[in-house]
């Protein structure tokens, strides 16, 4: 008797600004130096970052950080999504989609993203 192999099928949820806000990741306005104060921001290209653990009041805690939202289309991602990775880490923990940061944040902490 052979046994069939059942396909396991994983979700692939692209990454946005609303699991952003929905995990509660701090969002940073990326300013230019040689911009003057008066410019206007409201358009200025922005990322997200999500210190480890997410109550972790230390400054200075690793943290996962996003693409900015204007990179999409260099990183060949449709407009509107976004790569997480950990901070200052030259790619370490690249995620694309939000299981994978989900996996990512639970295997660093030991708890789950979306109940902290």
């Amino acid at each position: 008797m052979t046994k069939s192999i059942i396909p396991i099928e994983i979700p692939e949820t692209p990454i946005t600004d609303k699991m952003f806000i929905r995990q509660g990741w701090e969002r940073y306005i990326h300013t230019e130096p040689e911009k003057d104060e008066d410019d206007d921001i409201e358009d200025a290209p922005y990322y997200w970052v999500l210190p480890l653990p997410k109550d972790n009041p230390d400054e200075l805690a690793v943290c996962l950080i996003s693409s900015e939202s204007d990179e999409s289309e260099e990183i060949s991602l449709p407009i509107g999504t976004y790569v997480v990775e950990i901070a200052n880490s030259n790619g370490i923990g690249i995620c694309i989609t939000e299981e994978e940061v989900e996996m990512l944040y639970q295997s660093l902490t030991g708890r789950d993203i979306n109940s902290d």
